[in-house]
């Protein structure tokens, strides 16, 4: 790996970075300032990635393969737009480089089969980028709903933001694919699969009146999960609301924090709100019922970095330390899913994920 401080330290894991927009420029960050890494380099044709490379005191390459062919890494972190998934990370893979790809593993789930395959058959790693199973709000949460709730009934989750007219300037952001469901509520689908369990059937409405743009931006899901228990998820990307993840967890600096609970998880012997961990339960002599008090525990989590922890487990994973938390095979299921919610809304019939 790459060189050591001293004899009796540990050798720090070599990783480059892909791509420089907001999530690329903080992965970058994070391998600056984690002592367990070192920013082998950037990959990126826009100039502005040159400054920004200079800035960190990295080489800037143009291309992964000029990065590649002129330099020993241990791992690389995808930040692209999605479309380029699949040929980047194939790419890496094929040269049984470990790599940690941003989320959604790519655009299609074949395109995710393809590289998984590639994987595999060199040995290579894959870290799917579903940072927030890193958070211990998260974890935390999944111990109360499996261990505190009972039997779980249902769930309710609303992403609600209004992203500007600047964010659609790209031409991108306006087509197939770019849509909330892909690129923000892919987030959503995937923490409910890991505190949750699997789904199996999908049903699901989308409008684009909001903007008249060829991708939604507004969708109502209906979600059965092999438990049988029910959920519904609402993500809107062109409504002011303090109800998302981004607003209510405090996770990511660049947004301000509402504190308003975004889920709900509701069981046979109680309540969370989420991400506040609030657990509501009757403690009551005699029948529990609607017309007793109810009361509210409040459950106290120290809070994390989950990107870096993300980093921190990716160099785990490199050393063959761990598994990898979010597998290529995980990221594909999640990947399923949003899936099934852009075509269940095509075509107003019912999905199994398992079959995309």
């Amino acid at each position: 790996m790459a060189k050591c401080a001293s004899e009796t330290t540990e050798c720090a894991v070599r990783i480059g970075v892909v791509g420089t927009g907001a999530i690329g420029r903080r992965h970058a960050h994070h391998c600056i300032d984690e002592p367990s890494t070192v920013l082998a380099g950037i990959v990126d044709p826009a100039a502005s990635a040159t400054a920004f490379a200079n800035e960190l005191g990295v080489r800037h390459y143009p291309s992964l393969e000029e990065m590649l062919d002129s330099q020993h890494v241990d791992g690389i972190i995808v930040a692209v737009p999605t479309q380029l998934h699949r040929d980047i990370a194939l790419s890496i893979v094929e040269r049984g480089i470990h790599v940690l790809i941003e989320k959604p593993i790519t655009a299609q789930p074949g395109e995710a089969a393809e590289l998984i395959a590639a994987a595999r058959s060199t040995g290579a790693r894959i870290l799917v980028g579903h940072h927030r199973r890193h958070n211990p709000v998260v974890l935390r949460a999944r111990e109360l709903v499996n261990h505190e709730l009972g039997r779980l009934l249902a769930i309710n989750v609303i992403w609600a933001v209004l992203k500007p007219d600047s964010y659609f300037e790209p031409a991108w952001r306006r087509c197939a694919g770019a849509g909330p469901v892909l690129t923000n509520l892919v987030h959503d689908v995937d923490l409910l699969r890991f505190i949750c369990g699997e789904v199996t059937t999908v049903t699901a409405h989308a409008s684009a009146s909001a903007r008249r743009h060829s991708v939604e931006d507004t969708v109502a899901v209906l979600l059965r999960f092999e438990s049988g228990a029910l959920g519904t998820l609402v993500g809107c990307d062109a409504s002011p609301s303090p109800w998302s993840w981004d607003a209510t967890s405090g996770e990511n600096p660049m947004f301000p924090i509402s504190r308003e609970n975004s889920y709900r998880f509701l069981g046979t012997a109680g309540s969370l709100e989420f991400p506040n961990l609030h657990l509501w339960r009757y403690d009551v002599d005699g029948e529990a019922g609607w017309t007793r008090p109810i009361t509210r525990e409040s459950h106290i989590v120290n809070g994390a970095d989950a990107y870096r922890r993300q980093l921190q487990h990716f160099c785990r994973v490199i050393r063959n330390d761990e598994e990898p938390l979010v597998s290529g095979d995980d990221g594909l299921r999640s990947l399923q899913l949003a899936i099934a919610i852009l075509e269940a809304a095509a075509t107003g019939q019912s999905v199994d994920p398992a079959r995309k």
